[in-house]
């Protein structure tokens, strides 16, 4: 008991609103989700301004992967922004920011039944973008940074652009080797400028490419130009003189 209070006193307590442990599964939040939550709101409440997900992970049982992916779902869900700031030591660190959970238990309370409703919308919404996080995390064989998981957020949110669309241009960065989001961005932007907004639109142009590159190399080419091929004798070159005897 002595071990049990000398813990209980150094270690403090969380408190947590009673309003989201009642409402939190009327917002989107899931258990597992939940329960990181409670993690870093721990270790935020014991003085740790920049929380790690290992030590999250350890307290859950978890891999850190698995975590981050619960971070990955709640930051498409907008319960979690992550932002960037200055510590005591003059280094810039990623803070998680938790604050868009509570704007959404607001709402709950004040308008559940619409909430609900926009719940469920949302819901089936971000499972195109959960997949999108997987895809590109199982791809570049490693968990995506903060910054990352932003990055992609904002292809949705402000780019606007489709999950097909996205997961094309994962395929052609996977297709050349390059593993990173910049080059899936450039490739997004180049379709973007082109007007191609759609994975239908993306994939015709790319049949209509190919088509236009295999007609325009072969028969004009070989007809005239300086890019003409020789025509080839019909007899050995041996038999040339023979033939004109003859």
């Amino acid at each position: 008991m002595e071990l049990l209070a000398h813990a209980l006193l150094h270690d403090g307590q969380t408190a947590v609103a009673n309003t989201l442990l009642v409402h939190y599964r009327e917002i989107g939040l899931t258990n597992d989700e939940l329960l990181v939550y409670l993690q870093f709101k721990r270790l935020t409440d014991q003085g740790q301004q920049f929380p790690d997900a290992a030590v999250v992970a350890k307290s859950l049982g978890e891999s850190s992967n698995t975590v981050f992916q619960r971070l990955h779902e709640m930051l498409a869900k907008k319960f979690l922004t992550i932002e960037s700031v200055t510590g005591a030591d003059n280094k810039i660190h990623d803070r998680y920011n938790f604050d868009g959970l509570y704007d959404k238990l607001a709402l709950a309370v004040k308008q559940p039944e619409r909430a609900a409703a926009t719940q469920t919308d949302q819901a089936v919404a971000t499972n195109p973008r959960q997949k999108v996080f997987t895809d590109i995390q199982r791809e570049f064989g490693r968990a995506l940074s903060p910054i990352e998981m932003e990055s992609i957020s904002k292809w949705f949110d402000e780019d606007q652009y489709d999950p097909e669309v996205i997961g094309l241009a994962l395929r052609e960065a996977v297709l050349r080797q390059v593993y990173n989001l910049t080059y899936m961005d450039r490739i997004l932007l180049n379709w973007q400028k082109r007007g191609l907004r759609t994975a239908q639109q993306v994939e015709a142009e790319r049949q209509r490419s190919l088509e236009q590159r295999l007609n325009g190399g072969s028969q004009p080419k070989r007809q005239t130009g300086e890019n003409a091929l020789p025509k080839i004798p019909l007899f050995k070159i041996g038999e040339e003189s023979n033939q004109a005897k003859k």
